[in-house]
């Protein structure tokens, strides 16, 4: 985190940070349903180490 910037997440893909102070809610504790999905797609064959990187990144943080 550097300290700057708005962003609108997931509450479970942020809630530690929240927890630890590193962000602060500032419309308190404020939610917006929204029943849409993410997709990482790639290149079927091809080997891509960061972003499968990511996607475990990604993986563990929803858990």
């Amino acid at each position: 985190m550097n300290h700057i910037g708005v962003a609108m997440g997931r509450k479970r893909l942020v809630q530690k940070r929240l927890d630890s102070g590193e962000l602060v809610a500032p419309f308190g504790d404020m939610a917006l349903k929204c029943h849409q999905r993410y997709y990482i797609t790639t290149l079927p064959g091809r080997q891509w180490p960061k972003i499968e990187a990511f996607i475990g990144w990604l993986q563990e943080q929803v858990k």
